[in-house]
């Protein structure tokens, strides 16, 4: 039988001669991972870290200045670029409320056209070719709208004229 085991087979706790249990002599278990000796790198719980309170800077210190932001240089966008894009916006939205506003989508076309130019031939000088673009873009839109406007009512017109015509009794 070995020293540490009961009759049973089971193994004994240590007991001192008065019959109490000892404690172990080895330390208490770490965490996994944990370096042996190394303290927990959190805190434990109900431990204030910031009870030592503030700690004035040594004398002779003084603190670093503050900088200014730093703010890139933008390049100013082409005046023709912004409004091409405010002609768009009004040819297109206002083509949807009154058909008048839609005659102005040509020119936000051609002004959004001239402003790409002159911003891809100077890039260093001008900004805004996404203006100038979103312009362009809304001046095609609103010529198409125009276009279609106008063939709609020219066939309108054709067909007042054709059915008034057949009424008279003069139809060919």
């Amino acid at each position: 039988m070995s020293p540490g085991a009961s009759d049973d087979g089971q193994p004994q706790s240590p007991q001192d001669d008065a019959g109490a249990t000892q404690q172990p002599a080895y330390p208490p278990a770490q965490p996994p991972g944990a370096a042996p000796g190394v303290p927990p790198a959190y805190p434990t719980p109900g431990a204030n870290p910031y009870a030592a309170g503030y700690t004035p800077p040594p004398p002779g210190w003084t603190p670093q200045p503050a900088h200014a932001p730093f703010t890139p240089y933008v390049l100013p966008d082409l005046p023709k670029a912004t409004t091409a894009l405010i002609l768009g916006i009004i040819a297109v939205a206002g083509g949807f409320m009154c058909i008048l506003p839609v005659l102005v989508s040509p020119v936000a076309w051609i002004l959004g056209a001239q402003a790409r130019k002159e911003i891809r031939a100077a890039p260093q000088q001008w900004g805004g070719e996404g203006r100038a673009t979103a312009g362009m873009v809304l001046g095609i839109i609103g010529t198409a709208l125009l276009v279609l406007g106008l063939v709609l009512i020219a066939l309108f017109v054709i067909v007042a004229v054709v059915g008034s015509s057949q009424v008279d009794g003069t139809g060919v």
